[in-house]
């Protein structure tokens, strides 16, 4: 999944979802959705909250519990987050919303789009740049960053503390408890974290901020590049990855699953015959797992592959 492309869909598409989806937009204005009228009590009903991805939608569930009503618009591994084409359903969960929650840094820009179309008064949080401080241009794939969530999960508290005051508390509770569920990640983390820097090669860049916290080195970034640009990389740049296999020196080959070509088919062919490590990982989160699972799953195969000690 290219995190430089542009999404696909046309302006023309996006129009007709606009425009299918403008008479709930305007019902949604005259309703006073703003957020100073989302404050609610409990006797008023649940905060309306929207996630781009589901991953960040489990953090709204989980810090906002039963005081919130969660829309995650993208729910599927098969989705393709950047050729995503938003639903006039899609339009109205974000004009209902109070609170909206996306990845932004040119990541999910459909969503930017609906929200720029959407004519009520909400809170907004892109993650990448309101809560990592990340630009436009930066790796997008800031999920893998071992901190975002945590950093995330105290943000959604402070905010929905702020449009729902009388709950305040709970929200500051139920965070608590969910940053207490990532502390066995963390501290995985820091346990696989080398002293030394060392190399591995990879298939594309979605893994780049927990390569990062691991003090793992990319040793071939032309090669990732090349991929994620959907465009062959130079002969002399598969024959650096090749010999890198061929002669170990690289400890893990880590392949994004859903960014494959026959290239990367070889490459990850080769890394095994080679007896190199292939670390897999996904970009969206695999179906039946929660955040934290599937990103333990993905540590457990480097612990494995650099041969560290549970």
């Amino acid at each position: 999944m290219n995190s430089k492309k542009k999404v696909k869909h046309s302006a023309l598409k996006i129009g007709a979802v606009l425009a299918l989806s403008a008479s709930l937009l305007t019902a949604c204005s005259n309703g006073g959705t703003q957020a100073t009228n989302a404050t609610k009590s409990s006797g008023e009903g649940k905060l309306k909250v929207v996630a781009a991805e589901n991953f960040y939608g489990e953090v709204l569930q989980a810090v906002g519990g039963e005081r919130v009503e969660v829309v995650s618009l993208l729910t599927s591994p098969e989705q393709d987050p950047h050729e995503y084409e938003a639903t006039p359903a899609d339009s109205k969960s974000v004009a209902d919303a109070n609170y909206v929650v996306y990845n932004g840094i040119g990541y999910d820009e459909w969503m930017e789009k609906l929200l720029g179309a959407s004519t009520s008064t909400k809170t907004k949080v892109a993650v990448g740049s309101d809560v990592m401080g990340k630009r436009l241009g930066d790796n997008p794939h800031i999920w893998y960053d071992p901190s975002t969530i945590s950093k995330l999960t105290e943000r959604v508290a402070q905010d929905l503390g702020t449009l729902d005051p009388s709950h305040a508390s709970e929200y500051k509770q139920r965070a608590e408890e969910y940053l207490n569920t990532l502390k066995p990640l963390v501290e995985k983390v820091e346990k696989l974290k080398q002293t030394t820097p060392v190399l591995i090669d990879v298939s594309e860049p979605v893994f780049q901020y927990m390569a990062d916290a691991l003090n793992l080195k990319v040793n071939n970034e032309k090669f990732s590049e090349a991929i994620e640009d959907e465009s062959d990389p130079a002969p002399a740049v598969l024959a650096d990855v090749q010999d890198d296999l061929k002669q170990k020196r690289v400890k893990l080959f880590v392949h994004n699953i859903q960014v494959d070509s026959p290239t990367v088919q070889n490459i990850a062919k080769l890394a095994e015959s080679s007896g190199v490590p292939v670390v897999r990982v996904t970009e969206t989160e695999p179906k039946g797992k929660n955040y934290p699972e599937w990103m333990n799953d993905q540590l457990d195969q480097i612990m494995k592959g650099l041969e560290v000690t549970p």
